[in-house]
């Protein structure tokens, strides 16, 4: 009865007790009553002396008694809760069920707190194998061995269509990498030169193949070892394409979003009082075509030519569509 009684005493203080809201040892006996546990307080206080031996952060005051130092700090339980929140391919009934485990180290009190400033909700998928996709493929990479599986997408009908009629895909798994609240696998197709992206929500039925991977440095500019932060800061929205310095004039109030996007590393020079030119590593691709495009006139892509030749067709279809008529509404 005793190590119940204990760590009975330590779930008490886990929910009911923070800086705020300490519990004397009269009160921790009642709340051990609650769950047919009679003791004495003599009994509570040997008991938290030997939970605090054995590590337990529990801090006596003249009012009582209360757990200060958790498995996550407050802060770092908000900053995780709200990943999960904004994380689209993490579903409602697994959004709710990891934010219950990770709230289940704080107080009752903190839980109210915490969940009320950071509710931001969001849209969520509904692809429930998303956790066994995951641990799939992370043991795919730990094992060096070859997955399969089968890649869905969403039709017009709002169903997810199966793609390539059912066959599987068969890749080496190098790294799995979070990018604008997508999360990807970066992988070698087998039959493919270079690295392949896909979304992870959208993996079905994840196996693990009999064959060792294909070395990354085989398929890519890295070496043993696939530096995925590198990778991800030069894909922008996950489009592969050959890695190759670009020149780009941007008016000056882009300056911090080229930080944001390119890090700090780049070399950056003055051009004029209202521009910069900036010398980025990114892949030519048409992820980071969308992205200059978005800025309008803002950003100027100057170099190489062929890229700049590329983004100029690509406004001039969209400005050849705006300047037609739109079709009659049938009266």
């Amino acid at each position: 009865m005793g190590n119940v009684r204990m760590l009975r005493l330590l779930d008490i203080l886990h929910r009911r007790t923070d800086e705020e809201h300490i519990l004397n040892g009269l009160a921790l006996v009642k709340e051990l009553g609650k769950y047919g546990i009679t003791t004495d307080r003599r009994s509570v206080y040997r008991d938290i002396d030997a939970l605090v031996e054995y590590g337990e952060d529990i801090v006596t005051t003249s009012k009582g008694f209360y757990l200060r130092n958790r498995r996550f700090s407050l802060a770092e339980t908000m900053l995780l809760v709200s990943a999960v929140q904004a994380a689209p391919f993490i579903t409602e009934s697994k959004t709710s069920a990891l934010i219950s485990k990770l709230t289940s180290y704080m107080s009752e009190y903190q839980q109210d707190g915490l969940i009320s400033a950071s509710n931001i909700g969001g849209v969520k998928l509904r692809n429930e194998e998303v956790y066994r996709t995951i641990e799939m493929i992370n043991y795919g990479i730990a094992s060096k061995r070859r997955i399969s599986f089968l890649y869905y997408k969403r039709g017009i009908t709002k169903r997810d269509v199966v793609q390539r009629q059912g066959r599987r895909y068969e890749a080496s798994p190098y790294a799995m990498v979070w990018v604008q609240d997508k999360y990807y696998l970066i992988s070698n197709m087998v039959g493919h030169e270079g690295l392949t992206h896909f979304r992870l929500d959208r993996i079905r039925d994840v196996r693990i193949e009999d064959v060792p991977c294909r070395p990354v440095r085989e398929v890519s500019e890295y070496g043993d070892r696939f530096d995925a932060s590198d990778y991800a800061a030069k894909c922008l929205n996950m489009f592969g394409g050959e890695v190759r310095k670009i020149l780009l004039r941007c008016s000056n109030e882009l300056l911090g979003e080229m930080f944001d996007r390119f890090g700090e590393s780049f070399p950056v020079k003055r051009d004029g009082d209202e521009h910069f030119i900036a010398l980025v590593t990114a892949a030519e691709s048409e992820g980071f075509i969308s992205w200059v495009c978005q800025f309008g006139g803002r950003i100027e892509v100057l170099e190489p030519v062929e890229l700049r030749q590329r983004i100029r067709l690509q406004f001039s279809e969209a400005l050849e569509i705006y300047n037609r008529d739109l079709p009659k509404k049938p009266s």
